[in-house]
């Protein structure tokens, strides 16, 4: 994705708007392979405040990702705000050299800024709904497609005096 910000460079108080729409390749992720099920489209409104461009949009994608609970895959939306300062090297304080993204010339490639900022937004571990009941940890079924009863009477041994516990109680 590039940008091209000549037409508000020397334009203080000036906006510019881009659209832009790329795929994205595949990514490892530690233990999880995620690919991009759909483009990613980023909305951007550039304001030049003469020192800096300061940036918002928004990022929309979908993830193909593998629930955490129950193994199945399943579509991840991903829809997040982005913001950001874009400034020139030679006007860049000494706190834009750590955080803003330092232009030389006034076409910009964004695409490591996007991926960063999807990255960032992914949970610990995808959830495919809040329902999702996972897998049976004796026979591994999955609990959402077919009910399971192992395990159902099993008492632990170290817990069996509880057992008894309750029916002392109405007794």
């Amino acid at each position: 994705m590039k940008v091209n910000v000549a037409q508000v460079r020397y334009s203080e108080g000036r906006s510019v708007h881009f659209d832009l729409v790329e795929d994205f390749s595949p990514f490892d992720l530690a233990t999880e392979d995620i690919s991009f099920q759909a483009p990613v489209h980023v909305q951007l409104q550039v304001n030049n405040t003469s020192k800096a461009m300061l940036v918002n949009g928004t990022i929309d994608t979908e993830l193909k990702v593998v629930c955490g609970r129950c193994l199945e895959g399943f579509v991840y939306p991903l829809s997040l705000a982005y913001q950001d300062e874009w400034v020139f090297r030679a006007l860049a304080t000494e706190d834009q050299l750590e955080t803003a993204l330092l232009l030389d010339k006034d076409e910009v490639e964004i695409n490591e800024r996007i991926f960063e900022q999807i990255v960032l937004a992914l949970p610990m571990k995808f959830i495919c709904s809040a329902e999702c009941q996972g897998l049976c940890p004796t026979c591994g079924a999955n609990r959402n497609l077919t009910p399971c009863h192992c395990g159902e009477d099993d008492i632990d041994p170290r817990l069996s005096a509880l057992a008894k516990w309750q029916s002392l109680m109405t007794d």
